[in-house]
């Protein structure tokens, strides 16, 4: 699993951005591809990243600490 930061999250539609840290661009994900879905920007969080009809995007994110 790869380790990155949550860029953006909008949680009434359950879609957010989250980026590695060694890349300068952001993967969708939604809750649905999520572990959780309490998630907010600055978040630390572990995520997979699949292939799909609509391109890359992170799957399986899951929480490791949240931004406080």
């Amino acid at each position: 699993m790869i380790q990155g930061t949550i860029t953006r999250f909008n949680a009434r539609r359950g879609v957010g951005f989250v980026r590695h840290a060694r890349s300068e661009h952001a993967l969708p994900f939604s809750t649905r591809n999520a572990q959780g879905s309490d998630f907010s920007g600055g978040d630390t969080v572990q995520f997979d990243v699949r292939g799909g009809k609509a391109g890359i995007a992170a799957h399986n994110v899951r929480l490791i600490r949240a931004n406080s």
